[in-house]
């Protein structure tokens, strides 16, 4: 059996302190970046897209520059662009986890875990 290269992850998005529990299923194109991967949650969970929303991986936060912007006062954390981040960077994919955060005001929490690569033919162009 010939090597494919993987195209796809599937990952489980799960949202956190709920019971019983919420989760998705989702299968997307390695080729996405945080910022696509965002609206796949949102239409995943059937929302609007209405709140601010972040990533937080390694003690970072990821998120929409023109949504975050620059933080307000000295010591407050930095957000990085998501668009920067593709989920092919990932250099274990099948062990990777990290949280998603959407409407900071009440703070709904997701595990994203990446479960499988896939080797999809052709290669998905959408989630």
């Amino acid at each position: 059996m010939a090597f494919k290269e993987p195209t796809a992850l599937q990952i489980r998005v799960a949202l956190a302190a709920i019971e019983p529990a919420i989760w998705r299923r989702l299968v997307v194109p390695r080729t996405f970046h945080l910022g696509q991967f965002h609206h796949v949650i949102q239409a995943a969970f059937g929302w609007w897209d209405c709140h601010l929303h972040e990533f937080r991986i390694g003690g970072l936060s990821w998120g929409d520059p023109e949504q975050i912007g620059e933080p307000e006062f000295e010591g407050d954390a930095r957000s990085f662009d998501e668009a920067q981040v593709r989920l092919l960077d990932f250099h274990d994919p099948e062990s990777t986890e990290f949280l998603y955060i959407y409407d900071f005001g009440d703070s709904w929490e997701h595990t994203v875990q990446f479960e499988h690569l896939l080797a999809l033919e052709p290669a998905p162009r959408l989630a």
